[in-house]
Order: structure tokens, then sequence, then C-alpha cells
């Protein structure tokens, strides 16, 4: 479980509406199901947002390969309902980058 919860309000975000939850690489494993996945690259180009290919749901974002920092946000919106009352949330101003 993660201990702290983001909420950004940059452009992709206050429409995808996640809650981000980050990650080394070497600590996530993510399976993808046979209607596989379509990845968004925007803005500077380091991150790239990854939806169902079926349903349009965002599930995470990765920073793209050979860029420093790696990591992997997950969009824990996508988890069940009312799990994450107790998690606190880190307000991020992307707006303003």
């Amino acid at each position: 479980m993660p201990t702290q919860l983001t909420e950004c309000n940059c452009s992709i975000c206050r429409r995808y509406g996640p809650l981000w939850a980050y990650y080394p690489p070497d600590e996530v494993r993510i399976l993808v199901g046979a209607d596989g996945e379509q990845c968004y690259v925007w803005g500077d180009g380091e991150l790239e947002f990854v939806r169902c290919a079926r349903c349009g749901c965002i599930t995470h974002y990765r920073v793209r390969t050979g860029l420093p920092e790696p990591r992997i946000a997950l969009n824990f919106r996508m988890a069940a309902e009312g799990w994450d009352r107790d998690i606190p949330r880190r307000y991020f101003d992307g707006a303003s980058r």
C-alpha cells in the first residue's frame, strides 16, 4: 500500500482525475490483458501515460527509458472505493509548471 497519494492539477491530470502512488520500476509488475495497452506522451516527453486498450482507463504512467529518476506512478483511483480514506494526500500544483 502507498504511504501517500498525489493529486495533481496539471492539464492532463485534471482530465484523467488520477490519484498517483509512486514506485521504483523494479518494485512493480504490471500484467497487461489480451487487449493490450495504449500509450500517450505529451509536453516535455518524459512521461508515458498508459491506458487499457479495451476501456481507455489510465492505469499508470512511467518515466521514459533513459531519463533520470526512473519511476512508475500507479493510478489508485482504479482500486476499490473507500480503501484510501486513511492515506495522506499530497496536492501538487502541476498547472504552475
